[in-house]
């Protein structure tokens, strides 16, 4: 999971001092809500759809042209709860999703204070759950992660964005993920 991040770290430390300024990096921080998620019971065939809990979303990059950026980021979703007793177990199931990614971005500035971009890269998952018996199991995995956003520049170096990220789904017998939604947030230019 940590080989993308420290891949990308190590390019950005590589390649940084050769053109950067202080105008090259910006931060930012969304938020999205849950989307549904499903736990199905093996033993009885009892299952329960429920909100997953917010997700929140803490990015990097480094603009490297005019309209081009490397950006990394990480996201991790809140503990998700099914009630035990819908599906027949001494425990309320749980899960959680965590994820890294890189992604190339582009960027194009219609005024001063609207702009669009759209990204490419890959995303690093870790989904984790308890099954409410003690059993607890984990799954790591790599997609393809396409996104595109919005972004209104309240300041020079201060915008407030409005992004939607797009993860290839994931499948495993008993396993359907899909990861995509709208996200609220801001952005820092440093």
């Amino acid at each position: 999971m940590f080989k993308l991040l420290s891949l990308s770290v190590m390019l950005a430390s590589v390649l940084a001092p050769l053109t950067a300024s202080a105008d090259d990096f910006y931060a930012g921080v969304s938020g999205a809500r849950g989307g549904e998620v499903t736990f199905r019971n093996p033993a009885n065939g009892k299952s329960v759809t429920d909100r997953a809990k917010p997700q929140v979303k803490l990015y990097g990059g480094w603009t490297f042209a005019d309209s081009l950026a490397l950006e990394v980021g990480y996201s991790q979703s809140g503990n998700t709860s099914f009630n035990k007793s819908s599906l027949g177990l001494p425990a309320d199931p749980t899960f959680k999703i965590r994820t890294m990614y890189v992604a190339g971005r582009w960027s194009h500035q219609f005024n001063d204070e609207w702009s669009m971009s759209a990204k490419v890269g890959l995303a690093r998952n870790r989904f984790s759950g308890s099954d409410g018996t003690g059993e607890h199991d984990s799954l790591s995995n790599t997609r393809a992660l396409l996104g595109v956003g919005v972004a209104y520049n309240v300041s020079k170096s201060v915008a407030l964005t409005v992004d939607y990220d797009h993860i290839s789904r994931t499948r495993r017998p008993g396993l359907n993920i899909e990861q995509h939604g709208l996200q609220f947030g801001a952005r820092i230019g440093f």
